[in-house]
């Protein structure tokens, strides 16, 4: 009898230690980093694949602008109330025949249909927005960033230089606005082309 009570004891000191143990190591492990899944893993190597590529012609053209366009624009305001900064045309001229969008069905951006027609520019505000900078006239400097296509909801696509621009961001906060137009980057439309929707496959 004294035995089986000795065997018992040593038995469940045993079990103790073993729970002890195990809890001692799930808590080690849960300290550190846990290693990806194979499904974390496969996520990040898809959202990897997802980051943007620049596409050869589009970085030259974005290198050419960088080292040979003025990086700063004159505020004008239209008649009906819109304002932006007024950037060099080569903007257009120059850097849409470097992007080889025309065989893909873009055009270069054409503002020569009236007197008032921009050129290459940049929007700062919409005439629903009802701002009369003091600051016009003033010269706003910009940064470049990239060079991407953004589609429209009225189905049209634009190829875009987006920029940064502090002064801009600060002008816009200044007269009440957010930082930026409608949650947009800045940017300069360079070509556009209409979208054709396949109707058969959606």
């Amino acid at each position: 009898m004294t035995k089986n009570k000795f065997m018992m004891a040593i038995s469940a000191l045993m079990t103790s230690l073993l729970i002890f143990a195990g809890l001692s190591f799930v808590y080690k492990t849960t300290t550190f980093p846990a290693s990806p899944t194979p499904t974390e893993a496969s996520d990040t190597q898809t959202t990897a694949s997802h980051s943007p590529i620049i596409s050869p012609p589009f970085q030259k053209a974005l290198d050419y602008a960088q080292q040979n366009l003025n990086h700063t624009g004159k505020l004008i305001k239209k008649s009906d109330g819109y304002v932006y900064l007024k950037v060099d045309d080569a903007y257009i001229s120059k850097l849409f025949p470097m992007l080889e969008l025309k065989k893909e069905g873009f055009r270069e951006i054409d503002n020569s249909r009236s007197k008032e027609s921009p050129g290459a520019h940049i929007s700062v505000f919409y005439s629903d927005e009802h701002v009369k900078p003091q600051e016009m006239g003033d010269n706003f400097p910009f940064k470049l960033k990239q060079i991407k296509i953004a589609t429209t909801a009225k189905n049209m696509s634009y190829v875009v230089l987006e920029v940064e621009s502090p002064e801009l961001e600060n002008l816009r906060k200044k007269y009440g606005h957010s930082a930026k137009l409608h949650g947009h980057d800045f940017h300069i439309s360079i070509g556009k082309k209409m979208v054709r929707w396949n109707y058969k496959n959606h």
